[in-house]
């Protein structure tokens, strides 16, 4: 199987999904980055995966795609482009670091644990100047330990009460 049909395959999706697209540019039309001036086009990005060719790391709707679903919503077959786009990401490692935080959080403990993924984040707040607006974002955190999911003991006499 070619890395191209398995990104497609990661996505959820099978490659004759990709097939039905009818080169109508609705997608291109409602993409937010477009809206940002940055020349995208989604369709595009579904030719190539279908035709199975490569897809290079600058390309723009892979950089800059907020996952929306704004082209999914207009979409007359409602391909899900973002979920494409995060499968592509995944293929080509271009996780960011807080992504990275958030699926070792699910990884260790089953859910997102939002002290770890800021502290593991942190050398790239501290990179990127983030860190300037910590204080800001004081005002909605809250930091607690991770606490565990208490699990309903149901006896067999209480599984046929409803």
């Amino acid at each position: 199987m070619q890395k191209i049909d398995k990104t497609i395959e990661l996505a959820g999706h099978r490659k004759e999904d990709l097939s039905v697209c009818l080169g109508c540019k609705i997608c291109a039309s409602v993409c937010t980055v477009n809206d940002l001036g940055i020349d995208t086009n989604p369709q595009e990005l579904l030719a190539r995966l279908f035709l199975g060719q490569e897809v290079d790391r600058d390309v723009p709707l892979i950089r800059y795609c907020t996952s929306c679903y704004r082209c999914t919503g207009a979409c007359p077959w409602k391909i899900r482009i973002p979920e494409l786009v995060r499968a592509l990401r995944e293929s080509l490692d271009m996780a960011s670091p807080f992504e990275k935080a958030f699926k070792g959080s699910l990884r260790i403990w089953g859910r997102v644990y939002e002290p770890y993924v800021f502290l593991m984040s942190v050398p790239f707040l501290l990179k990127e100047g983030y860190m300037r607006h910590m204080v800001k974002w004081t005002e909605y955190m809250s930091i607690h330990l991770p606490h565990k999911v208490k699990r309903l003991n149901v006896s067999d006499g209480e599984k046929g009460r409803s």
